[in-house]
């Protein structure tokens, strides 16, 4: 691999004093190889590939081709190391590390990468420490934020390597963005009804993106009305509004009694659960019965799974309840999805569905949204913010106009 390294760096200094845009360079790999008697043997074998584009920021150089970044790292950077060039490039989403392999999320796409002298204990030791995250044997994992990144940290004990995550913590798409403007006017409007809603999908399909972009609109649009987000890890920040207040669970401060507080205490028009994970889930409904709308992300690949795990997390404290129960306090599920696609991630809503007579009623799914009559016929004559019919023309019109 520093073979390489080198041969590639010579390559690229050549082409760069030429002017080329690219570099043709064969690169010895090793292989193996079946003969007819199905007998195996190791080989090298040469792989020619064009490196066409380079990119050279303060830390270093990164180069790419079709699904492999080189990275040739110039200075020494005192928090992120070697991996200073790979966060330095904007287009940059993601970074997993595990021992010495590495992966990254450019724009979208999933790239291998090469690290000259990467050293992995020592740059992740080097993030905890700056980072302030608390991680030994009593505690192999924890999470940190450092520079706009959000950081997941795991040690040997538990992975069989050392590990870490990293996730940009992305600016805030306007919900148009994300979805057409006609579901994005009904999404509000369920959010505005109010009801209890739970965005649901793996991890990494754009739930918190989501509620992040809800959050925004209704801020934008209505910003009287008063917000209380509640974390376990901070994810969602809608910047310093008055009218929004953040609480972080920690070990003297659950999640459950920041909910209860919260209602008590800092009367909110709208209750944020970042994350859904277990006995809080009814201080949560509990919200939608006092007419709070209250808003959750909840790892699940579909509906139905979801409606089937609430129902167990809820029968943690409550022996005898059932699917229905949860039906009874849940209005509405909005499913992500996470694709993977030739290299590239693309995330979608797929589908929205509004629990009525302990079943789920599909508003949208895939492209087919329902029919206004029906629509409309799920909510009363008045929301939150005033009479439905004016508050839902008003709605289309500005999401309309901000398309544009």
């Amino acid at each position: 691999m520093l073979r390489s390294f080198e041969l590639l760096k010579r390559k690229l200094e050549k082409a760069e004093k030429k002017g080329e845009d690219s570099v043709k360079i064969k690169l010895k790999k090793k292989g193996i190889r079946v003969d007819n008697e199905n007998s195996l043997s190791q080989r090298e074998f040469v792989d020619v590939k064009d490196y066409m584009k380079v990119i050279t920021c303060k830390s270093g150089k990164l180069v790419f081709n079709e699904d492999v970044v080189y990275v040739y790292p110039l200075e020494r950077n005192p928090t992120w190391g070697a991996l200073a060039p790979i966060v330095e490039l904007p287009e940059t989403q993601e970074i997993f590390v595990r021992g010495d392999r590495v992966w990254i999320t450019i724009g979208g796409k999933r790239f291998r990468v090469y690290i000259k002298n990467f050293e992995p204990e020592k740059t992740i030791n080097r993030l905890v420490i700056k980072s302030g995250a608390q991680i030994d044997y009593s505690k192999p994992q924890s999470e940190a934020e450092i520079d706009g990144w959000r950081l997941y940290f795991k040690l040997p004990l538990i992975s069989g390597d050392v590990e870490m995550t990293a996730t940009k913590i992305a600016n805030i798409p306007r919900l148009c963005k994300i979805v057409n403007p006609v579901l994005a006017a009904r999404l509000l409007m369920m959010v505005l009804r109010p009801s209890v809603v739970a965005i649901i999908g793996p991890a990494g399909s754009g739930k918190t993106t989501l509620l992040s972009s809800l959050l925004k609109e209704i801020i934008a649009f209505f910003p009287h009305l008063r917000i209380s987000v509640i974390e376990q890890v901070r994810e969602i920040y809608l910047g310093d509004v008055s009218n929004i207040a953040y609480s972080k669970a920690g070990p003297n401060t659950p999640i459950t009694m920041l909910i209860r507080q919260s209602m008590r205490y800092e009367r909110p028009d709208i209750l944020v659960l970042g994350e859904l994970r277990g006995e809080e889930i009814w201080s949560w409904v509990e919200a939608g019965r006092l007419g709070i709308a209250a808003l959750t992300t909840y790892h699940s690949p579909d509906a139905k799974k979801a409606v089937f795990s609430m129902a167990e997390l809820m029968r943690q404290s409550i022996h005898d309840a059932t699917v229905e129960t949860v039906m009874q306090l849940i209005d509405c599920i909005i499913v992500m999805k996470k694709f993977l696609i030739g290299g590239a991630i693309r995330r979608e809503v797929e589908g929205v569905y509004f629990t009525h007579d302990d079943k789920l009623v599909a508003l949208y799914k895939r492209g087919i949204h329902a029919s206004e009559e029906r629509f409309k016929s799920l909510f009363p004559e008045r929301v939150m913010v005033g009479d439905f019919n004016v508050v839902y023309r008003f709605l289309k019109r500005k999401i309309q106009e901000s398309d544009f």
